[in-house]
């Protein structure tokens, strides 16, 4: 296996699994957590990604598939994606960004729909494919049909688009809600969207003492 990303929590490794293109996703011990609450912590995370991976795909959502999971050394082996992240592609005049966007919002939408967040929802979270769009890195995932949990999703791509893409940010976040709306229905995403504007309120007017 190689090493290809290594994070806070996990190590990410590449290599192959029953002849497939796979990656290795281990969460480490973590030596500032007592032993035995690090060990339960990553047990629990693990064995919750897994399902929601797994659930995700079930709700027609096109991510990663499970190949294997070992709780006792909170691993989760996946498939290995051969994209390009939607991040590198936005602006490059490669993609058709309204198409590209209408997707990435119904497939926000599907995720949605099924009781998921996504957690950490960033265009480098995004790969595209032969298949079109693939959502990956659901560490941060939780079960939750709350609509302002799926409004802080959508805070999430809000915040990325306009700092990393601020040109395109409107036509992209325009199109995006349409493939949304698709998905949830307008009523759904009107709450969700509303929901959205009081999130940003609150954190604008916050004050720190």
């Amino acid at each position: 296996m190689k090493l290809v990303y290594r994070g806070a929590e996990a190590d990410i490794f590449a290599g192959t699994w029953g002849g497939s293109k796979a990656i290795f996703k281990f969460r480490k011990a973590l030596p500032y957590r007592h032993p035995d609450l690090d060990a339960e912590i990553r047990a629990q995370r693990t064995i919750r990604e897994a399902e929601i991976l797994h659930a995700a795909r079930s709700k027609g959502v096109n991510s990663p598939c499970l190949y294997y999971l070992s709780q006792p050394e909170s691993l989760i082996v996946m498939e290995r994606i051969e994209g390009q992240r939607l991040k590198s592609l936005l602006g490059s005049g490669d993609i058709d960004t309204e198409e590209i966007s209408r997707e990435f919002g119904a497939a926000v939408g599907r995720l949605h729909r099924g009781g998921i967040m996504h957690g950490d929802l960033t265009t480098s979270n995004v790969l595209l494919d032969g298949s079109g769009i693939r959502l990956i890195d659901f560490g941060l995932s939780s079960h939750s049909v709350k609509v302002e949990d799926h409004a802080v999703d959508l805070r999430l791509i809000k915040e990325t688009l306009v700092g990393a893409h601020s040109a395109l940010a409107s036509k992209v976040l325009a199109s995006f809600m349409t493939g949304y709306s698709g998905e949830v229905g307008e009523t759904r995403a009107r709450a969700v969207s509303a929901k959205l504007v009081e999130i940003e309120r609150r954190g604008r007017y916050a004050r720190v003492d």
